[in-house]
């Protein structure tokens, strides 16, 4: 099934539409992600609408983490915002 249709129609409301939206649906905080913030070229108006690719770095000291065979760059589908959660150091 693709995605692709849904993406599109998301794409033409607003991150605060969106947001009110889940708040009906009964999402908590509407789907708010604390701490969450978009990386992109300096001075850049893009906007971007996906599924998220959601990665959780962790410590390479960590011995306990699963071991990706390749970068996770690489196993994210076409078409998808990666979402980072980092250590907080």
């Amino acid at each position: 099934m693709s995605l692709e249709p849904l993406v599109q129609q998301l794409s033409e409301f607003s991150t605060c539409e969106v947001s009110d939206a889940l708040i009906k649906l009964g999402s908590p905080n509407g789907g708010h992600i604390p701490d969450i913030q978009l990386v992109s070229p300096s001075g850049s108006s893009q906007t971007i609408c996906g599924p998220a690719y959601t990665v959780q770095m962790v410590f390479s000291s960590d011995t306990s983490a699963p071991k990706l065979s390749s970068h996770f760059v690489d196993t994210a589908p076409a078409g998808t915002v990666i979402v980072i959660n980092a250590p907080p150091s």
